[in-house]
């Protein structure tokens, strides 16, 4: 019975004892395998974040050109095609014609428009295209005198200039263009304007009246009055002293145009007309 008791005690306490060693063991070995786990894990996030660094850096930055491999484009406008080249040259680029248009404000050879644009950035040795100016585009003035105000109109309208008019007393008919202003044959910018010189018509003036009178005296009368002698008849058995006028067409009063003839007839025969006429000359 004591026996049996020793044994059982004895080996409830070494069971203890082994239980207890055995659990102490199980704490201790827990204890280190949960500081190797943290430990590899945080080895596994320190390789992965130098990874993405390495990837950002290497496979996903975007090259900067920096400003040292850009050229700024200088504006070339208003300036000589020497002075254009210059320029361009100077900051590194290069300048060529490209072609030539008509420019009502810049002089020829100066650069109207060019690409690219002032002020964008473009790689060296860039080439700069440049539009020059003619200048202003010209028109000669053509004659056109003789020609009626709607006329002379038309034909300037077709080249590009406009047209004023103003009248003036004239031999020549009514609306009919005398001059231009400037005249023909000028240089002038498109779109200027012509004036043109229209006739409005002969003077009216009444004709004098003309008869006694002497047939030298009658020639200068009229031509005072811008009228002409027209047809003289002579009637050598008219009551009359020889060379003096005894009628007249149109009569006193009529109203003529400048340059309008008065034909008279005159007493007397041609011959005794002209002897008298010469000897009036001759004193």
């Amino acid at each position: 019975m004591s026996f049996e008791r020793r044994r059982g005690f004895g080996g409830t306490a070494a069971g203890e004892a082994g239980s207890s060693a055995r659990s102490g063991a199980d704490r201790s070995g827990g204890r280190g395998g949960a500081r190797r786990g943290l430990t590899t894990l945080g080895l596994a996030a320190a390789g992965l974040a130098a990874g993405y660094l390495v990837a950002a850096t290497v496979l996903f930055s975007s090259p900067d050109p920096g400003p040292e491999t850009l050229v700024a484009v200088p504006d070339l406008t208003g300036r000589s095609q020497e002075e254009a080249g210059k320029r361009a040259a100077d900051a590194g680029l290069t300048f060529r014609v490209t072609g030539e248009i008509f420019h009502p404000e810049e002089p020829a050879g100066h650069v109207v428009a060019q690409l690219p644009l002032a002020r964008q950035y473009v790689v060296p040795e860039t080439e700069i295209a440049g539009t020059l100016s003619l200048g202003p585009e010209t028109v000669t003035v053509p004659d056109v005198t003789g020609l009626s105000e709607t006329q002379a109109a038309f034909v300037l309208g077709r080249l590009g200039l406009g047209t004023a008019s103003q009248t003036t007393p004239s031999h020549r008919r009514k609306g009919q263009v005398i001059r231009t202003e400037p005249e023909a044959g000028q240089k002038l910018p498109a779109s200027s304007e012509v004036t043109l010189v229209v006739s409005e018509g002969r003077e009216v003036v009444a004709v004098p009246d003309l008869e006694g009178r002497h047939l030298d005296d009658v020639e200068v009368l009229l031509a005072r009055l811008g009228l002409e002698i027209g047809t003289v008849t002579f009637e050598p058995g008219a009551v009359g002293a020889p060379g003096r006028v005894i009628g007249q067409a149109p009569p006193p009063g009529f109203a003529l145009r400048e340059g309008g003839e008065v034909s008279v007839r005159v007493a007397g025969s041609p011959s005794e007309v002209m002897d008298l006429m010469q000897r009036r000359q001759d004193d």
